[in-house]
């Protein structure tokens, strides 16, 4: 039987009005055109497609079988439509992204605009959350990509693209009794103070919550030099943390971009815990096996070659300095 879509619409609206009539003047076909062309396909496939004996008629067993298995072809063809008429002209799509609410300001600007301008016709949506919440959504497609996610990825089935590294810092309070009477210089521009592993063990931690990769980069660096501050309070927005630990005589873990995008009062030392700054891998995530759409390839592209242009050129690279004599902290 050669393939027909026409016909296979005319039985679709038979078996859904239940009624030659009907379905003639829904598809603008007369009614003895509508059931001749019923007639050969139930002659063309050998079976019967509609019980005429009832009242109203209804789908046979094998009229069952056969319009379940042509709504699975008409819904390939239309996504195979869908994407011929993507790749012969600039259709509009939909692309949406996750992000986690406190990269936003920072990246977003530094690709959306030059992406709306290769792509005008791609709406782009945008979904804010904690990193947990936005890999579950990709592995149930709510989104399309998460953009600007770390390292380890939390849910099975999410794959990573490395866009570049990003250097983090440990943010300590200046006024907990254990850097009382030390010499604390001003924060400088690219440098961060080094600190003895060890002192993290007597200041309060301000933490993120495990739905965050901030969380477990922390324990990677506790586990390696083996330490367990105390955990005053679990926080799932991270300026918050380290907000509260500037202020709460504590620390807290932090990109090195808020030691010149944040404003702190007071200040509060900016240090690392290692000779050179900790490095946690930045990249995007999206779901393995999932095929994306070509607006999602074009901005995975884009990002591959603006983001770390971008960090190459307009992020600073951090110093660890010993400016520092902790001797009558230790």
């Amino acid at each position: 039987m050669t393939m027909d879509f026409n016909k296979v619409h005319y039985m679709i609206a038979v078996a859904e009005l239940k009624s030659f009539s009907k379905a003639a003047e829904k598809c603008f076909i007369s009614q003895p055109a509508l059931t001749r062309c019923i007639k050969n396909m139930e002659e063309e496939l050998g079976v019967k497609l509609f019980d005429r004996s009832c009242s109203p008629i209804r789908l046979t067993y094998a009229g069952e079988r056969y319009l379940a298995g042509m709504r699975e072809i008409l819904a390939m063809k239309g996504r195979l439509d869908q994407e011929m008429a993507e790749i012969a002209a600039a259709k509009k799509d939909r692309l949406v992204l996750g992000m986690a609410s406190t990269r936003c300001h920072t990246w977003l600007p530094r690709i959306l605009p030059a992406f709306k301008a290769e792509n005008p016709g791609v709406e782009v949506q945008l979904v804010e959350g904690n990193s947990l919440t936005l890999e579950q959504m990709l592995t149930k497609e709510t989104i399309d990509i998460f953009f600007i996610g770390t390292q380890p990825v939390l849910t099975e089935g999410v794959g990573f693209i490395h866009l570049c590294d990003e250097e983090m810092t440990e943010v300590v309070s200046r006024l907990h009794p254990v850097l009382a009477g030390l010499k604390l210089p001003a924060n400088q521009p690219n440098v961060l103070q080094y600190l003895p592993p060890k002192l993290l063990d007597r200041l309060p931690f301000f933490s993120a919550t495990p739905s965050q990769g901030t969380y477990y980069l922390a324990h990677r660096l506790f586990e390696q030099y083996r330490l367990q501050p105390e955990v005053v309070m679990e926080i799932i927005n991270t300026t918050t943390a380290y907000r509260l630990a500037s202020r709460g005589k504590g620390f807290a873990i932090a990109p090195v971009s808020v030691t010149f995008e944040e404003q702190f009062d007071p200040a509060p030392l900016f240090c690392s815990i290692e000779e050179k700054p900790t490095v946690r891998s930045m990249g995007m995530l999206y779901k393995k096996n999932r095929k994306l759409s070509p607006a999602a390839l074009r901005f995975i592209e884009m990002a591959q070659r603006e983001i770390p242009k971008f960090v190459d050129t307009h992020i600073p690279r951090f110093q660890v300095r010993h400016d520092i004599d902790f001797s009558a902290a230790l």
